[in-house]
């Protein structure tokens, strides 16, 4: 069956750690140690995490608003909300950086007719710098847990991109740098590709570009 859609996740794909272009990397760090840019906070980074692993993970499923995520961290942290969100997106800027080299290339694969989608795991705090207001003319379909209220790997959360890009699992090819997000689409049929870096990407996507 050829391949219609290719489907991608953000943060290690889209998004890679600023200095390290060609590699892939859990983008969560940066939200681990947030607390590090607080003048006078006596917290470890894992404190942190440990003492707000909870407030992320119901912002990821969209348990939560915004504004309640950043009321939740402004009681963990003693600082004000909107002081926690600008610095958690300066932080986030500092450390990343777009992968121009790919959304180049998805420029061109759209304009031989492929339908490209988004599936991504985010936090209201990472959505509005992860995902460019670019992305909503690039991309046919997203899937962003904080918003859709699913998340990666239940099976649900790939046949609602199936669905909003309008193509069979056959017709897909989901691209994620977490191989037990791939091994979760491939049970429902779905093609998949690991993304490592840009020049692995690139010689593996041969097998499936047939246009």
């Amino acid at each position: 069956m050829t391949i219609k859609a290719l489907i991608f996740d953000i943060g290690g794909v889209l998004f890679l750690p600023k200095g390290k272009i060609s590699e892939s990397k859990n983008l969560l760090s940066s939200y681990k140690e947030l607390c590090l840019l607080f003048k006078g906070i006596n917290m470890s980074g894992e404190e942190f995490w440990e003492k707000s692993r909870e407030v992320y993970l119901k912002s990821t499923k969209g348990e939560i608003t915004k504004k309640q995520q950043l009321e939740a961290l402004s009681k963990i942290l003693c600082l004000p909300p909107n002081k926690i969100d600008k610095i958690f997106v300066k932080i986030l800027k500092a450390n990343i950086i777009e992968n121009k080299l790919l959304i180049r290339y998805l420029v061109t694969l759209k304009r031989k007719g492929y339908r490209l989608g988004i599936l991504s795991i985010q936090q209201h705090l990472s959505k509005e710098v992860l995902i460019p207001k670019k992305y909503y003319n690039l991309f046919n379909s997203m899937v962003i847990s904080c918003d859709d209220k699913i998340r990666k790997p239940e099976p649900e959360s790939y046949f609602l991109s199936l669905n909003k890009i309008g193509v069979k699992p056959e017709e897909a090819l989901f691209i994620d740098d977490k191989p037990e997000n791939l091994d979760a689409a491939e049970k429902l049929g779905i093609n998949t590709l690991i993304f490592k870096n840009n020049k692995q990407f690139f010689k593996e996507l041969k097998k499936f570009n047939r246009r």
